[in-house]
C-alpha cells in the first residue's frame, strides 16, 4: 500500500525548497591562479549543479595573477552565461586577498567562496547551503567525524600542526579552519571582511577569529577532499606570521574590537543579525 503520509511529507518539504531556490539568490567566489587546465571543468560543474537546484546565481572569478590561460578560459565562458563575472589583475595578491575582493562584489542573500583547484568537490554547494539554515557560516572540516579526506602524511601532520597552533595562539575552538569551502549570510561576510588585513592563506583564521569574537553562530560540517602533497615552505612561513599578527590584534591590541565599535557608531556595517530564512 503506498504510503500517503510519506508523501504528504514529501511534497511540503519539496514546495519549502523550491520557495528556497526562487526566492534567494547565492553568490559563487572562486579564487583562482594558474588554472587553466581545471577552470571550465569546475564552471561546468557548478552550473550544472545550480541549473538542478534552480537557486538564482551570480559566479565571480577571481583571477589572482594568472600567468596562464586562466583569464582567456574564463572569458570564453561567460560569453554564454551572463551570470558569471570575471575580476582579473596583473600581480599575484594571495588568496585572502581575492577572496576579499569577491565577496565585496557579491550581491546574493549568501555567499559562498570555494577553491578553484577541485580539491573540494562543486557537488557540496547544495547541501551546504541547506545546512546554513540558522547559522551565519557554515564550514568544511576535515576534521568532522563524517569527512572523508586522501592526503599525504606529512599534508595531514602539517595540518594538524598549524590547527593546533590557531587554537593555542589565536584561542579559537574550530577545529579546522583551512578547507576551501565556506558559505554565509553576505552581509555578516561583508562586514567582517571590511575590517580584515590578511591577504594570504591565513585569512580564513582572520575570518573565523572574528566572527567568534562576535558571538556568530559557525556549523563545521564534513567534506570530501583530496589534497595534493606540494606545499611552499615560504608560504608556510608567511602563514605563521600571519597567525601570530592575528593573535596580536584579537587577544593583546584589541584591534578589530575598536574597528567593529568605530564601524558601527559610523552606521557603516550591515545588520549582524539579519540570516537569510531559507525556508519561509
Amino acid at each position: 500500500m503506498p504510503n500517503y503520509e510519506n508523501h504528504q511529507q514529501s511534497s511540503v518539504v519539496s514546495n519549502e525548497v523550491g520557495r528556497l531556490e526562487r526566492k534567494h539568490k547565492i553568490s559563487i567566489i572562486i579564487p583562482v591562479y594558474n588554472e587553466e587546465a581545471k577552470i571550465s571543468i569546475i564552471l561546468s560543474q557548478i552550473k550544472q549543479i545550480l541549473a538542478d537546484t534552480q537557486l538564482e546565481y551570480e559566479i565571480i572569478i577571481i583571477n589572482d595573477g594568472s600567468t596562464d590561460d586562466t583569464e582567456k578560459i574564463v572569458h570564453e565562458v561567460k560569453k554564454s552565461d551572463a551570470y558569471i563575472k570575471l575580476i582579473s589583475y596583473r600581480d599575484n595578491m594571495g588568496k585572502g586577498h581575492a577572496v576579499k575582493l569577491g565577496v565585496e562584489e557579491s550581491n546574493g542573500d549568501v555567499t559562498l567562496f570555494l577553491d578553484g583547484d577541485l580539491n573540494v568537490s562543486p557537488k557540496e554547494i547544495k547541501n551546504y547551503v541547506k545546512e546554513l539554515e540558522g547559522f551565519d557560516i557554515a564550514i568544511a572540516s576535515k576534521a568532522h567525524q563524517l569527512s572523508r579526506v586522501e592526503c599525504t602524511a606529512s599534508r595531514r601532520f602539517l595540518s594538524k600542526a598549524y590547527n593546533n597552533l590557531v587554537r593555542l595562539v589565536v584561542g579559537i575552538k574550530i577545529r579546522d579552519t583551512q578547507s576551501g569551502l565556506k558559505i554565509g549570510n553576505t552581509s555578516v561576510l561583508k562586514n567582517i571582511f571590511k575590517i580584515m588585513l590578511v591577504e594570504g592563506y591565513a585569512f580564513d583564521v582572520e575570518l573565523l577569529s572574528i566572527a567568534t569574537m562576535e558571538g556568530l553562530k559557525i556549523k563545521e560540517l564534513p567534506i570530501n577532499v583530496t589534497l595534493d602533497s606540494s606545499f611552499d615552505v615560504k608560504e608556510i612561513a608567511k602563514m605563521f606570521i600571519d597567525t601570530l599578527g592575528i593573535a596580536y590584534r584579537l587577544r593583546i591590541s584589541k584591534y578589530y574590537r575598536k574597528k567593529i565599535d568605530e564601524s558601527e557608531k559610523s552606521s557603516e556595517f550591515e545588520s549582524w543579525d539579519h540570516r537569510p530564512t531559507f525556508l519561509t
